[in-house]
């Protein structure tokens, strides 16, 4: 199951949240042949202020909320959130989530769709800048390298979705 949706505040809060994350320490990750990653808070410590992180989920609610109703689910909880950044040459390979129910990217900055998010025997989705995907966290997907001098940018945070309505 995949969900492509438009952060409607994208365009409010894109230039925001990119100047916080540029305020945070420079944190590249590098694996042999596997992963290359120009910067990213994953390997930070937890306890680590995360402006950026705090202002995005002050903001998140309203699309959490529409994903509860499509969901049939009174409650969410964020469990983690993180940022990275792609330039030329960067990739990350097949992975997968554990310890949750969903994934969810939002595509901070996407200046050419052939740098969206991958998954492993699926078909092709469609997205674009501004879109958040939400996906069950068990698929494998990856960030294809970039062949380009552009920069992507995403957030990405795993959720739960709780409390079924019934309805």
């Amino acid at each position: 199951m995949k969900i492509v949706k438009q952060f409607k505040k994208h365009n409010q809060l894109k230039d925001n949240l990119l100047d916080l994350i540029d305020k945070m320490p420079v944190v590249k990750e590098e694996y042999k042949d596997a992963d290359k990653i120009t910067k990213t808070d994953w390997r930070i410590p937890k306890d680590w202020n995360r402006e950026y992180l705090n202002y995005f989920y002050k903001n998140i609610e309203d699309h959490m909320l529409m994903l509860c109703d499509e969901f049939k689910c009174l409650n969410w909880t964020i469990q983690n959130g993180w940022f990275q950044q792609y330039g030329k040459g960067d990739k990350h390979h097949w992975h997968n989530h554990s310890g949750c129910q969903f994934s969810n990217v939002y595509y901070l900055e996407l200046p050419d769709t052939d740098m969206k998010t991958e998954f492993l025997n699926e078909q092709d989705i469609s997205v674009k800048e501004g879109d958040i995907i939400t996906f069950s966290s068990h698929l494998f997907h990856r960030s294809k390298q970039n062949n380009s001098n552009l920069r992507k940018t995403v957030i990405v945070f795993n959720s739960c979705f709780e409390d079924w309505s019934g309805e």
